[in-house]
Parts: C-alpha cells; sequence; structure tokens
C-alpha cells in the first residue's frame, strides 16, 4: 500500500507530465471525485455507453450535463 506523501507526490508528478491541453478535463474530474459521495455508482449499459462514449470522443461536459447523465433526466 502506498503512503499517502507517495500517492501525492506521484500525482504531483503526472499533473507536471500532463499537456496543458488536458488540465480542463483533469480539474473536472478531480472535482467529480471530490464532491462524489462514497456510494458507488451503478450505471446501467446505455449509461455506461453514453459515458464511455464521452471519454473516447475527449468531449468535455459541463457539470450540469454530468448530473443529468447520473440522474438520468
Amino acid at each position: 500500500m502506498y503512503k499517502v506523501n507517495t500517492v501525492k507526490d506521484t500525482i504531483k508528478k503526472m499533473v507536471d507530465e500532463l499537456p496543458e491541453t488536458k488540465a480542463g478535463q483533469l480539474i473536472d474530474y478531480l472535482l467529480f471525485l471530490k464532491n462524489k459521495k462514497d456510494d458507488d455508482l451503478y450505471l446501467d449499459s446505455k449509461e455506461e455507453e453514453e459515458i464511455w462514449n464521452l471519454i473516447q470522443t475527449d468531449e468535455q461536459v459541463s457539470d450540469e450535463q454530468v448530473k443529468k447523465l447520473i440522474k438520468d433526466e
């Protein structure tokens, strides 16, 4: 198991190596993780497919769109 400092150091190194064009995506993901409840997220196959398509097309979405996808509104 990693020590917290080792994990944070690894993350910092990865951030330093990350292209600026990916910074927005990283921020979006970190905000998602920060605000995410500890509950497991269960998606049906349609939701999984839609999220996977967004990841594959490297498409950024707004917070509202993410909430809509998760809540299936």
